[in-house]
């Protein structure tokens, strides 16, 4: 077999059938036990099969065992040569681990061959559309047909070739004349409804060198961030938490609509090549029940390290959220349950697709919102770098403002209100000069200060074995008089950490991100209890960041101040801190001892060790830097 980008072509399991006369009685048993079938090649049809099979079946998924068990899986002197098809293209009864014919159609066929006695014979036109399926999408040119891009005009003398030829000589399906290269049958195959959608392309062309050059050529940005979620039977009962999911990761839902229960069977068919069945899962997730249509006006263009996804993906975010989504369905449940509670598409070009197939009449009005939001979130400036991390609720760009650098932070649709807290905290910390300052204030973005980052040079002394330094003693001070600051008028700086802070050489200590700056209790005179240092109550209504610690200073300040809490929280003399300091430093340069002592020996062994202490984890990136935290 021709060898793929990504391995070997799958050809399908052979069976053996003993002579004619063990062809007669499996057509007749099969026709008397009532499973649904379909002979595409029998012994003496008149025009051969290309490939060399005396017997080609099809059959229903829930006929597939019966007809296995009536098949010989050794070959005796006499037998006849026999490929078994199931309809939705089981395990053992696949080609190229997809269906063998869209499973539209070939249950379409299984339908009409019902009032047929045995044997249940094709006829030359379904034979014709068959052959034409596995040339173009399973073979490609290794079905020895042309193709334009690769060969030129014409076609080969293939087996493959002269069936297609002999066949639609006999039944007149595609009228003189006409061209049997790759391409044209392809069309010709699309205008009849025979072509399997891009899901089912996508993993054919692992195999199929000619379709991945096609899918390449005809893949186009529909509307960039673009993305369907199928919800599963399965996943139903998650419904509020796999949207939740969506929404902490960037994405908007544009439409959403449950798929009902005779639609079910209609879009399980026509997409994810009619194989909605366990996976490598222990469980069925079930058949496609909820449609989630969504949008990412920043997609992660990063190649997606998922397992699955294709060279094609357009957001690795979709993977991302994908992951999350199983997780949060299965947790909890007995591993012996554990499903696959959703799919998805994996570029735009596929979800319009996939919402033409659920909801045509929506298509049209969702591809004009996508790329109205698009427009919207274009950079107002000239962007010169893009120094956005998540991005999960704003682009950060160095931009050309007027001729200067500057920072832009674009928020996305839907996320005004993080740019109306940074304007507040403006307004309220106008006093501090650690407050870094914006330049303008757009209707969806703001322009800040640009500052030289030289954080990294006032971070002393540095621990062994961590990338960063302790921030110095005047450095804490002024955080904590930011901090205060903002409790006594009443406002809490959630999310408030090390990375928020920059040191520019020339202006000083700046603070860059007030995203979740928010009304606390009440206003307040100490430390103690503020939400930077602190875990964030449960029942506080605002909105808490999904990166929110439960021990945030210790996981997060604790290696940059080298104090504990209670030492940040009151004024002590700096005499008394520089010699706590030292003390601490040895503590966490010991941790860092044995965080690196794991890592050597998880090295050695291959094998996976215990997690070290919360106290390791902190500052594995330095705080300076020209981006904004998302």
């Amino acid at each position: 077999m021709a060898r793929g980008p990504r391995g070997k072509r799958r050809a399908p399991r052979h069976y053996y059938v003993a002579g004619q006369a063990g062809f007669d009685r499996l057509a007749e048993t099969l026709a008397e036990r009532g499973v649904d079938h379909l002979f595409l090649h029998w012994p003496g049809a008149e025009v051969a099969w290309p490939s060399g099979e005396e017997v080609v079946l099809l059959v229903a998924d829930d006929g597939l065992p019966q007809a296995a068990a009536l098949l010989g899986t050794t070959a005796r002197s006499g037998d006849l040569r026999c490929t078994l098809y199931s309809v939705g293209g089981l395990p053992g009864s696949d080609r190229n681990k997809v269906a063998y014919l869209p499973v539209r159609r070939a249950r379409e066929l299984l339908a009409a061959a019902r009032a047929q006695p045995a044997p249940r014979l094709a006829s030359d036109a379904e034979r014709l559309m068959a052959l034409s399926v596995e040339a173009v999408y399973h073979l490609g040119l290794a079905s020895g047909l042309a193709s334009e891009s690769a060969i030129g005009d014409g076609y080969m003398a293939s087996p493959h070739a002269s069936a297609i030829k002999a066949l639609n000589a006999r039944c007149g399906l595609w009228p003189p004349p006409i061209r049997l290269d790759l391409e044209s049958l392809d069309g010709l195959l699309g205008e009849a409804g025979w072509a399997p959608l891009s899901d089912t392309v996508e993993k054919l062309s692992a195999v199929n060198p000619w379709l991945k050059l096609r899918l390449q050529v005809s893949t186009q940005d529909v509307a960039p961030g673009l993305a369907v979620y199928l919800i599963r039977e399965r996943g139903l009962e998650r419904l509020d938490g796999l949207r939740e999911v969506l929404v902490r990761n960037g994405f908007d839902v544009l439409h959403e609509a449950p798929i009902s229960g005779e639609q079910r069977d209609e879009v399980a068919d026509l997409i994810r090549g009619g194989n909605w069945g366990r996976g490598p899962y222990p469980t069925s997730g079930g058949l496609p029940a909820y449609l989630l249509v969504t949008h990412d006006v920043y997609p992660d263009l990063s190649p997606s390290k998922a397992s699955g996804a294709s060279e094609l993906v357009d957001n690795a975010r979709v993977f991302t959220v994908k992951e999350q989504m199983r997780r949060l369905v299965n947790r909890g449940q007995p591993t012996s349950q554990h499903c696959n509670p959703v799919h998805s598409s994996d570029n735009a070009m596929q979800a319009v697709e996939y919402l033409g197939i659920v909801a045509p009449e929506r298509v049209d009005e969702v591809v004009a919102c996508a790329r109205q939001r698009n427009a919207a979130f274009a950079s107002p400036y000239p962007v010169l770098a893009d120094l956005s991390k998540h991005a999960r609720r704003a682009k950060v760009e160095l931009i050309d403002f007027h001729g200067r650098w500057a920072i832009c932070k674009t928020f996305r649709p839907g996320r005004e209100r993080f740019l109306e807290r940074e304007v507040k905290a403006r307004e309220l910390g106008s006093s501090l000069p650690e407050v870094s300052r914006i330049l303008e204030i757009g209707s969806h973005y703001l322009v800040f200060e640009w500052y030289e980052n030289s954080l990294p040079s006032i971070l002393s002394p540095k621990p062994l074995f961590y990338p960063h330094g302790l921030l110095p003693i005047w450095a804490i001070e002024r955080l904590r008089a930011i901090i205060l600051h903002y409790r006594q008028l009443g406002y809490e700086c959630i999310d408030f950490n090390p990375h928020n802070v920059i040191y520019d050489p020339c202006k000083g200590l700046k603070v860059i991100d007030f995203e979740f700056l928010q009304p606390g209790d009440q206003e307040q005179d100490t430390l103690k209890g503020n939400y930077a240092w602190y875990p964030v109550p449960d029942t506080f209504p605002g909105d808490i960041p999904p990166t929110t610690q439960r021990r945030p200073y210790l996981r997060r300040w604790l290696t940059y101040t080298g104090l504990p809490r209670f030492m940040c929280l009151y004024s002590f003399p700096r005499p008394v801190l520089v010699v706590v300091r030292r003390i601490t430093l040895v503590a966490i340069t010991l941790a860092g001892v044995r965080r690196m002592g794991w890592r050597k020996l998880r090295r050695m062994t291959g094998k996976s060790m215990p997690r070290a202490k919360p106290v390791q984890e902190v500052g594995r990136s330095g705080a300076g830097s020209l981006r904004s935290p998302q």
